[in-house]
Protein backbone atom coordinates (compact mmCIF):
# COMPACT_ATOMS: atom_id res chain seq x y z
CA UNK A 1 0.00 0.00 0.00
CA UNK A 2 1.10 3.70 -0.88
CA UNK A 3 2.15 5.99 2.05
CA UNK A 4 2.69 9.72 1.83
CA UNK A 5 3.72 12.58 3.84
CA UNK A 6 4.45 15.90 2.85
CA UNK A 7 6.16 19.43 4.84
CA UNK A 8 6.90 22.90 3.90
CA UNK A 9 9.27 25.10 5.23
CA UNK A 10 10.40 28.59 5.35
CA UNK A 11 13.74 29.37 3.64
CA UNK A 12 13.65 32.93 3.43
CA UNK A 13 17.06 34.29 3.75
CA UNK A 14 18.36 37.27 5.67
CA UNK A 15 18.00 40.64 4.24
CA UNK A 16 21.76 41.39 2.25
CA UNK A 17 21.99 38.21 0.68
CA UNK A 18 22.43 38.54 -2.70
CA UNK A 19 19.40 37.57 -5.41
CA UNK A 20 20.80 35.63 -8.33
CA UNK A 21 19.93 36.13 -12.50
CA UNK A 22 20.10 39.16 -14.67
CA UNK A 23 22.98 40.41 -15.45
CA UNK A 24 26.78 40.51 -14.43
CA UNK A 25 28.04 42.29 -10.77
CA UNK A 26 24.63 43.95 -10.79
CA UNK A 27 25.50 43.48 -6.63
CA UNK A 28 21.71 42.97 -6.10
CA UNK A 29 22.21 42.28 -2.94
CA UNK A 30 18.34 41.92 -0.70
CA UNK A 31 16.70 44.91 0.31
CA UNK A 32 13.24 43.73 1.99
CA UNK A 33 10.97 40.74 1.69
CA UNK A 34 7.72 40.67 -0.16
CA UNK A 35 6.77 37.00 0.01
CA UNK A 36 8.60 34.22 2.17
CA UNK A 37 10.35 31.54 -0.12
CA UNK A 38 9.63 27.74 0.52
CA UNK A 39 10.70 24.51 0.12
CA UNK A 40 8.58 21.74 -0.02
CA UNK A 41 9.20 17.27 0.94
CA UNK A 42 6.98 14.54 -0.26
CA UNK A 43 7.76 11.26 0.49
CA UNK A 44 6.15 8.00 -0.90
CA UNK A 45 6.58 4.86 0.11
CA UNK A 46 4.97 1.69 -1.97
CA UNK A 47 6.26 -0.72 1.03
CA UNK A 48 9.55 -1.78 -0.96
CA UNK A 49 11.06 1.28 -1.62
CA UNK A 50 10.68 5.21 -0.23
CA UNK A 51 11.73 8.35 -2.69
CA UNK A 52 11.63 11.75 -1.68
CA UNK A 53 10.65 14.54 -3.97
CA UNK A 54 11.96 18.11 -2.57
CA UNK A 55 10.94 21.49 -4.52
CA UNK A 56 12.13 24.72 -3.47
CA UNK A 57 12.23 28.78 -4.59
CA UNK A 58 15.78 28.95 -4.67
CA UNK A 59 17.59 30.20 -7.91
CA UNK A 60 19.73 27.27 -8.93
CA UNK A 61 21.23 24.45 -7.10
CA UNK A 62 24.79 22.98 -7.52
CA UNK A 63 25.74 19.58 -7.68
CA UNK A 64 27.37 20.04 -3.90
CA UNK A 65 24.59 21.28 -2.72
CA UNK A 66 22.09 18.61 -4.06
CA UNK A 67 24.56 16.33 -2.42
CA UNK A 68 25.00 17.66 0.95
CA UNK A 69 20.94 17.58 1.20
CA UNK A 70 20.74 13.46 -0.08
CA UNK A 71 24.20 12.43 2.63
CA UNK A 72 21.50 14.71 5.10
CA UNK A 73 18.49 12.72 4.25
CA UNK A 74 20.60 9.01 4.35
CA UNK A 75 21.94 9.92 7.87
CA UNK A 76 18.41 10.96 9.34
CA UNK A 77 16.03 9.09 7.43
CA UNK A 78 18.24 6.29 5.64
CA UNK A 79 16.43 7.00 2.09
CA UNK A 80 19.40 6.44 -0.09
CA UNK A 81 20.90 9.24 -2.06
CA UNK A 82 19.56 8.08 -5.62
CA UNK A 83 15.94 7.84 -3.88
CA UNK A 84 16.12 11.72 -3.71
CA UNK A 85 15.54 14.70 -6.08
CA UNK A 86 16.41 17.88 -4.97
CA UNK A 87 14.78 20.60 -7.40
CA UNK A 88 14.35 24.55 -7.41
CA UNK A 89 11.87 26.39 -9.30
CA UNK A 90 14.85 28.62 -10.42
CA UNK A 91 13.30 31.85 -9.28
CA UNK A 92 15.08 35.68 -9.98
CA UNK A 93 14.84 37.17 -7.03
CA UNK A 94 16.19 34.27 -4.84
CA UNK A 95 19.51 33.31 -3.81
CA UNK A 96 21.49 30.89 -5.42
CA UNK A 97 23.72 27.87 -4.16
CA UNK A 98 25.70 27.43 -7.41
CA UNK A 99 28.62 29.84 -8.27
CA UNK A 100 27.60 31.48 -11.37
CA UNK A 101 30.71 34.47 -13.13
CA UNK A 102 29.38 37.56 -12.06
CA UNK A 103 25.82 36.61 -12.15
CA UNK A 104 25.26 36.17 -8.18
CA UNK A 105 27.47 34.59 -5.55
CA UNK A 106 26.11 31.81 -3.18
CA UNK A 107 26.15 33.16 0.43
CA UNK A 108 27.98 30.12 2.40
CA UNK A 109 26.12 30.15 5.77
CA UNK A 110 22.73 30.26 3.58
CA UNK A 111 23.63 27.68 2.04
CA UNK A 112 24.20 25.49 4.69
CA UNK A 113 21.50 26.58 6.38
CA UNK A 114 19.01 26.09 3.63
CA UNK A 115 20.48 22.59 3.31
CA UNK A 116 19.45 21.83 6.70
CA UNK A 117 16.19 22.95 5.73
CA UNK A 118 15.50 20.60 3.25
CA UNK A 119 16.98 17.54 4.44
CA UNK A 120 14.62 18.63 7.86
CA UNK A 121 11.90 18.72 5.64
CA UNK A 122 12.42 15.17 4.16
CA UNK A 123 13.02 13.74 7.99
CA UNK A 124 9.21 15.35 9.13
CA UNK A 125 7.33 14.17 5.92
CA UNK A 126 9.27 10.74 6.49
CA UNK A 127 7.52 11.51 9.60
CA UNK A 128 4.19 11.65 8.80
CA UNK A 129 3.66 8.74 6.18
CA UNK A 130 0.13 7.54 6.24
CA UNK A 131 -1.66 5.19 3.63
CA UNK A 132 -2.24 7.36 0.50
CA UNK A 133 -3.73 7.50 -3.04
CA UNK A 134 -2.37 9.33 -5.78
CA UNK A 135 -4.19 10.82 -8.98
CA UNK A 136 -2.81 12.28 -11.88
CA UNK A 137 -4.24 15.06 -14.24
CA UNK A 138 -3.68 17.36 -16.82
CA UNK A 139 -4.86 20.66 -18.15
CA UNK A 140 -3.91 23.73 -20.38
CA UNK A 141 -2.73 26.75 -19.68
CA UNK A 142 -2.27 29.64 -22.34
CA UNK A 143 -1.75 32.86 -20.95
CA UNK A 144 1.29 32.65 -19.46
CA UNK A 145 4.37 31.36 -21.16
CA UNK A 146 6.04 33.45 -24.26
CA UNK A 147 8.94 32.30 -26.23
CA UNK A 148 11.48 34.66 -26.02
CA UNK A 149 13.46 32.84 -29.21
CA UNK A 150 12.31 32.52 -32.62
CA UNK A 151 11.34 29.58 -32.51
CA UNK A 152 8.27 30.03 -31.65
CA UNK A 153 7.42 26.49 -29.57
CA UNK A 154 5.00 26.95 -26.37
CA UNK A 155 4.18 23.81 -24.01
CA UNK A 156 0.92 25.00 -22.48
CA UNK A 157 0.29 21.66 -20.35
CA UNK A 158 -0.58 21.87 -16.85
CA UNK A 159 0.05 18.67 -14.72
CA UNK A 160 -0.57 18.12 -11.39
CA UNK A 161 -0.09 15.38 -8.57
CA UNK A 162 -2.58 15.16 -5.92
CA UNK A 163 -2.25 13.12 -2.98
CA UNK A 164 -5.02 12.25 -0.73
CA UNK A 165 -4.65 10.00 2.35
CA UNK A 166 -7.09 6.93 2.21
CA UNK A 167 -9.49 8.93 4.24
CA UNK A 168 -9.91 11.71 1.96
CA UNK A 169 -7.42 14.16 4.01
CA UNK A 170 -5.01 16.38 1.78
CA UNK A 171 -1.61 15.41 1.81
CA UNK A 172 0.21 17.40 -1.00
CA UNK A 173 -0.54 19.04 -4.63
CA UNK A 174 2.29 19.04 -7.00
CA UNK A 175 1.70 21.54 -9.86
CA UNK A 176 4.34 21.79 -13.22
CA UNK A 177 4.25 23.90 -15.74
CA UNK A 178 7.27 25.46 -17.93
CA UNK A 179 8.01 29.18 -17.53
CA UNK A 180 11.22 31.14 -16.22
CA UNK A 181 10.07 33.03 -12.79
CA UNK A 182 10.98 36.31 -14.23
CA UNK A 183 7.98 38.34 -13.96
CA UNK A 184 9.27 41.08 -11.55
CA UNK A 185 12.71 41.94 -12.91
CA UNK A 186 16.37 42.62 -11.47
CA UNK A 187 14.22 44.22 -8.00
CA UNK A 188 16.61 43.47 -5.22
CA UNK A 189 13.50 42.66 -3.30
CA UNK A 190 12.81 39.12 -1.75
CA UNK A 191 9.94 37.26 -3.84
CA UNK A 192 8.80 33.59 -4.88
CA UNK A 193 7.89 35.35 -8.21
CA UNK A 194 4.64 33.84 -9.67
CA UNK A 195 5.33 30.22 -8.12
CA UNK A 196 4.72 31.67 -5.15
CA UNK A 197 1.48 33.03 -5.82
CA UNK A 198 0.00 29.93 -7.39
CA UNK A 199 0.61 28.30 -4.76
CA UNK A 200 -1.60 30.94 -2.74
CA UNK A 201 -4.15 30.19 -5.01
CA UNK A 202 -4.32 27.15 -4.70
CA UNK A 203 -3.87 27.49 -0.93
CA UNK A 204 -7.77 28.52 -0.86
CA UNK A 205 -8.77 25.00 -2.69
CA UNK A 206 -6.67 22.58 -0.90
CA UNK A 207 -5.48 22.28 2.58
CA UNK A 208 -2.22 20.09 1.87
CA UNK A 209 1.36 21.20 0.91
CA UNK A 210 1.20 22.98 -2.16
CA UNK A 211 4.92 22.43 -4.76
CA UNK A 212 5.72 23.29 -7.72
CA UNK A 213 8.22 21.98 -10.06
CA UNK A 214 9.50 23.83 -13.53
CA UNK A 215 9.46 22.64 -16.90
CA UNK A 216 11.57 22.80 -20.07
CA UNK A 217 11.31 26.46 -20.14
CA UNK A 218 15.35 27.43 -21.16
CA UNK A 219 13.27 29.84 -24.15
CA UNK A 220 10.36 30.55 -22.22
CA UNK A 221 9.26 33.86 -20.64
CA UNK A 222 6.39 34.93 -19.03
CA UNK A 223 4.22 36.95 -20.89
CA UNK A 224 4.26 39.99 -19.28
CA UNK A 225 7.69 40.39 -20.45
CA UNK A 226 6.61 40.64 -24.00
CA UNK A 227 5.94 44.33 -24.35
CA UNK A 228 7.81 45.67 -21.16
CA UNK A 229 10.69 43.33 -19.74
CA UNK A 230 10.82 42.70 -15.90
CA UNK A 231 8.34 45.63 -14.89
CA UNK A 232 5.30 43.39 -13.59
CA UNK A 233 4.10 44.87 -10.17
CA UNK A 234 3.08 42.51 -7.62
CA UNK A 235 -0.55 43.16 -8.55
CA UNK A 236 0.14 41.59 -11.93
CA UNK A 237 2.54 38.53 -10.42
CA UNK A 238 -0.83 37.51 -7.61
CA UNK A 239 -3.04 37.27 -11.19
CA UNK A 240 -0.95 35.53 -13.35
CA UNK A 241 -0.76 32.71 -10.35
CA UNK A 242 -3.87 32.82 -9.71
CA UNK A 243 -5.08 32.39 -13.52
CA UNK A 244 -2.55 29.15 -13.97
CA UNK A 245 -3.97 28.20 -9.99
CA UNK A 246 -7.46 28.04 -11.65
CA UNK A 247 -6.51 25.86 -14.52
CA UNK A 248 -4.21 23.39 -12.25
CA UNK A 249 -7.27 22.77 -9.69
CA UNK A 250 -9.09 22.02 -12.55
CA UNK A 251 -6.67 19.17 -13.74
CA UNK A 252 -6.82 18.48 -10.02
CA UNK A 253 -10.15 17.83 -9.74
CA UNK A 254 -10.23 15.97 -13.15
CA UNK A 255 -7.30 14.04 -11.94
CA UNK A 256 -7.50 10.07 -11.89
CA UNK A 257 -6.56 7.92 -9.35
CA UNK A 258 -4.20 5.30 -9.92
CA UNK A 259 -3.92 1.83 -7.57
CA UNK A 260 -1.26 -0.84 -6.88
CA UNK A 261 1.28 2.37 -7.08
CA UNK A 262 4.94 0.78 -7.58
CA UNK A 263 7.98 3.29 -7.64
CA UNK A 264 10.45 2.85 -9.45
CA UNK A 265 14.26 4.97 -9.67
CA UNK A 266 15.65 5.11 -12.34
CA UNK A 267 19.63 6.99 -12.48
CA UNK A 268 22.51 6.85 -15.41
CA UNK A 269 25.16 9.53 -15.63
CA UNK A 270 25.48 11.33 -19.45
CA UNK A 271 28.82 13.03 -20.52
CA UNK A 272 28.46 16.77 -21.85
CA UNK A 273 31.77 17.66 -24.09
CA UNK A 274 32.97 21.06 -24.43
CA UNK A 275 33.77 22.65 -27.52
CA UNK A 276 36.88 23.74 -26.51
CA UNK A 277 38.32 27.12 -28.25
CA UNK A 278 41.56 27.47 -29.76
CA UNK A 279 44.09 29.68 -27.56
CA UNK A 280 44.52 32.55 -30.43
CA UNK A 281 40.45 32.56 -30.80
CA UNK A 282 40.18 33.53 -27.09
CA UNK A 283 43.29 36.17 -27.23
CA UNK A 284 41.54 37.96 -30.26
CA UNK A 285 38.23 38.04 -28.00
CA UNK A 286 40.17 39.54 -24.76
CA UNK A 287 41.73 41.67 -26.80
CA UNK A 288 38.72 43.04 -28.73
CA UNK A 289 36.78 43.35 -25.07
CA UNK A 290 40.05 45.18 -23.69
CA UNK A 291 39.87 48.04 -25.95
CA UNK A 292 35.75 47.89 -25.53
CA UNK A 293 36.82 48.66 -22.28
CA UNK A 294 39.23 51.55 -22.44
CA UNK A 295 36.60 53.30 -25.32
CA UNK A 296 34.27 53.51 -22.04
CA UNK A 297 36.59 55.12 -20.41
CA UNK A 298 38.03 53.10 -17.56
CA UNK A 299 38.90 49.76 -15.85
CA UNK A 300 36.78 47.19 -15.28
CA UNK A 301 35.99 47.94 -11.66
CA UNK A 302 34.76 51.66 -13.00
CA UNK A 303 32.69 50.34 -15.77
CA UNK A 304 29.68 49.91 -14.23
CA UNK A 305 29.23 53.83 -13.58
CA UNK A 306 29.32 54.09 -17.22
CA UNK A 307 27.29 51.14 -19.04
CA UNK A 308 25.45 50.03 -15.83
CA UNK A 309 26.19 46.16 -16.78
CA UNK A 310 29.78 45.87 -16.98
CA UNK A 311 29.68 43.62 -20.05
CA UNK A 312 32.59 44.56 -21.96
CA UNK A 313 34.76 43.83 -18.39
CA UNK A 314 32.53 40.98 -17.86
CA UNK A 315 33.24 38.77 -21.04
CA UNK A 316 37.11 40.35 -20.61
CA UNK A 317 37.59 38.53 -17.63
CA UNK A 318 35.61 35.37 -18.80
CA UNK A 319 37.95 35.26 -21.49
CA UNK A 320 41.23 35.59 -19.85
CA UNK A 321 40.19 33.20 -17.04
CA UNK A 322 39.22 30.67 -19.79
CA UNK A 323 43.06 31.13 -21.65
CA UNK A 324 44.68 30.28 -18.51
CA UNK A 325 43.06 27.12 -17.99
CA UNK A 326 42.79 26.02 -21.26
CA UNK A 327 46.79 27.06 -21.46
CA UNK A 328 47.60 25.31 -17.77
CA UNK A 329 45.62 22.29 -18.42
CA UNK A 330 42.81 23.10 -15.76
CA UNK A 331 40.19 23.43 -18.09
CA UNK A 332 38.01 19.41 -18.40
CA UNK A 333 36.88 18.65 -21.82
CA UNK A 334 33.58 17.83 -20.53
CA UNK A 335 31.24 17.11 -17.60
CA UNK A 336 29.16 14.32 -16.40
CA UNK A 337 25.79 14.98 -14.93
CA UNK A 338 23.08 13.12 -13.08
CA UNK A 339 19.91 12.07 -14.82
CA UNK A 340 17.15 10.80 -12.89
CA UNK A 341 13.68 9.23 -13.12
CA UNK A 342 11.41 8.76 -10.32
CA UNK A 343 8.43 6.29 -12.29
CA UNK A 344 5.20 4.80 -11.66
CA UNK A 345 4.94 2.16 -14.79
CA UNK A 346 2.78 3.20 -17.44
CA UNK A 347 1.36 5.86 -15.60
CA UNK A 348 4.01 8.75 -14.69
CA UNK A 349 7.56 9.99 -14.55
CA UNK A 350 9.37 12.43 -12.96
CA UNK A 351 12.77 13.56 -14.90
CA UNK A 352 15.72 15.54 -12.76
CA UNK A 353 17.58 17.57 -15.33
CA UNK A 354 20.15 19.21 -14.05
CA UNK A 355 19.87 22.15 -17.11
CA UNK A 356 17.91 24.63 -18.51
CA UNK A 357 16.07 22.37 -21.57
CA UNK A 358 14.37 24.44 -24.50
CA UNK A 359 10.34 24.09 -25.17
CA UNK A 360 10.70 21.66 -28.20
CA UNK A 361 13.34 19.42 -26.39
CA UNK A 362 10.88 18.85 -23.24
CA UNK A 363 8.05 18.35 -25.69
CA UNK A 364 10.31 15.56 -27.46
CA UNK A 365 10.99 13.69 -23.88
CA UNK A 366 7.18 13.76 -23.44
CA UNK A 367 6.40 12.07 -26.92
CA UNK A 368 8.72 9.58 -26.64
CA UNK A 369 8.18 8.13 -22.93
CA UNK A 370 5.83 5.69 -22.69
CA UNK A 371 3.96 7.09 -19.33
CA UNK A 372 0.98 8.74 -19.94
CA UNK A 373 2.39 11.75 -17.77
CA UNK A 374 6.01 12.27 -18.32
CA UNK A 375 7.55 15.69 -16.30
CA UNK A 376 10.91 17.09 -17.39
CA UNK A 377 11.86 18.40 -14.06
CA UNK A 378 14.36 20.53 -15.09
CA UNK A 379 17.29 22.82 -12.48
CA UNK A 380 17.58 19.80 -10.15
CA UNK A 381 20.12 17.80 -8.66
CA UNK A 382 22.40 20.55 -10.35
CA UNK A 383 22.58 23.20 -13.08
CA UNK A 384 25.18 23.12 -15.53
CA UNK A 385 23.56 25.78 -18.46
CA UNK A 386 21.24 25.94 -21.35
CA UNK A 387 20.77 23.22 -23.70
CA UNK A 388 19.69 24.86 -26.69
CA UNK A 389 18.71 23.19 -29.86
CA UNK A 390 21.28 22.86 -32.60
CA UNK A 391 20.30 25.79 -34.67
CA UNK A 392 21.14 28.04 -31.88
CA UNK A 393 24.33 26.18 -31.61
CA UNK A 394 25.83 26.38 -34.90
CA UNK A 395 24.84 30.19 -34.89
CA UNK A 396 26.07 31.00 -31.62
CA UNK A 397 23.55 32.29 -30.44
CA UNK A 398 23.33 34.21 -27.26
CA UNK A 399 22.10 31.00 -25.72
CA UNK A 400 24.49 28.93 -26.31
CA UNK A 401 27.75 31.92 -26.10
CA UNK A 402 26.34 33.57 -22.47
CA UNK A 403 25.63 30.43 -20.45
CA UNK A 404 28.78 29.33 -21.05
CA UNK A 405 30.44 32.63 -19.84
CA UNK A 406 27.59 32.96 -16.77
CA UNK A 407 28.77 29.11 -16.30
CA UNK A 408 32.49 29.90 -16.44
CA UNK A 409 32.99 26.95 -18.99
CA UNK A 410 33.45 26.32 -22.33
CA UNK A 411 30.26 26.10 -24.65
CA UNK A 412 28.98 22.51 -25.09
CA UNK A 413 29.44 21.25 -28.60
CA UNK A 414 26.36 21.58 -30.72
CA UNK A 415 25.08 17.85 -29.99
CA UNK A 416 24.57 17.90 -26.47
CA UNK A 417 21.20 18.82 -26.42
CA UNK A 418 20.05 15.65 -28.79
CA UNK A 419 22.47 13.37 -27.25
CA UNK A 420 20.32 14.36 -23.50
CA UNK A 421 16.77 13.47 -24.80
CA UNK A 422 18.44 10.32 -26.32
CA UNK A 423 19.85 9.20 -23.07
CA UNK A 424 16.29 10.27 -20.89
CA UNK A 425 14.01 8.62 -23.71
CA UNK A 426 15.76 5.42 -23.01
CA UNK A 427 15.39 5.90 -19.27
CA UNK A 428 12.21 6.72 -18.98
CA UNK A 429 11.10 3.96 -21.39
CA UNK A 430 13.31 1.69 -20.19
Amino acid sequence: MLKAGATEVCITPPIGVELAGYGPRLNRCATDVHDHLTAQALVLDDGARTVALITSDLNSISRTFARQVRQQVQREVGIPPECVMVSCAHVHTAPTTRRFRDWGAPDPDYVRLVARHLAGAVAASARRLKPARLSVGRGEHTHLAWNRTDLGVVDPSVEVVRINSTSGKPVALLAHYACHPVMLGPRPVISADYPGALRRFLRTKYAGVIMFANGACGDIDPVTNRDAWGQATFDDVETVGARLGEDAWAAARHADFMDDVRLLVRQTQLRLDFEMPPLEALHEQAARHRAEVRALGGEPERLQEVTGMRTPAFWLRYYRALARRIATGRQPDHIDVELQAFVIDGALALVALPVELFTGEGLSIRAASPHAHTLPVCYANGLNGFLPPRTPYDSMADAAQVTAAVYDRPPFKADVTARLVEVVAQLVGE
